[in-house]
């Protein structure tokens, strides 16, 4: 049992990638702080009601799974603040946590495997183009990291409800039957204006 811990440990370590690209240092703070925001809010049962705002963002319909387009919409939402252009966003405008991973491979600079504010985390389940993201707001020890995450299940007083909460993660672990694909990060850099 412990070699088959050890295997899963060492695949795991050593297949994920890490992928940066930069973006506006006020972009990445304030996209976080709308992230952060939302944490707490449940949704309707079948990913509906007000979660169909990070729908809305990516062009999906109610009822989709909602992880990866909300983190669009934090970003989408921070843009509209500081008058950005919504092109000048440097997370894909999608529904998928695997684009988003394969966008940051093609597009990024590939950098060692550790994690830092402003990353993702994605899952991937199998082979499929089916997975999970979530944001990195605070790093621990050992892998260990403090998360934004939705489409996810939380307790509150006592009560399980799916939305958005923070979440405790370890980079090294699978997610269910989800292993770790890789991270997305995003290096801030200072605007010149």
């Amino acid at each position: 049992m412990k070699i088959l811990i050890l295997m899963i440990f060492c695949t795991c370590l050593y297949s994920a990638e890490l992928y940066e690209l930069e973006c506006r240092q006020d972009l990445l703070l304030l996209s976080e702080k709308t992230a952060l925001n939302e944490a707490g809010i449940s949704e309707e049962p079948g990913n509906r009601g007000c979660v169909t705002k990070y729908l809305d963002a990516v062009r999906l319909r109610e009822g989709n799974p909602y992880c990866a387009a909300a983190q669009y919409w934090a970003f989408a939402k921070a843009a509209e603040l500081l008058g950005i252009d919504k092109n000048d966003i440097p997370f894909p405008r999608t529904g998928l946590a695997n684009a988003v991973f394969n966008h940051f491979k093609n597009k990024g600079i590939k950098q060692r495997f550790v994690p830092r504010r402003h990353s993702f985390i994605i899952w991937r389940r199998g082979k499929t183009v089916f997975g999970h993201i979530e944001r990195i707001i605070k790093v621990g020890k050992a892998g260990w990291v403090h998360t934004i995450a939705f489409n996810v299940k939380f307790n509150k007083n006592g009560i399980t409800y799916e939305g958005a909460a923070v979440k405790r993660r370890n980079i090294y672990h699978p997610l269910g039957r989800m292993n770790i694909r890789g991270i997305a990060a995003l290096k801030g850099v200072r605007d010149e204006f």
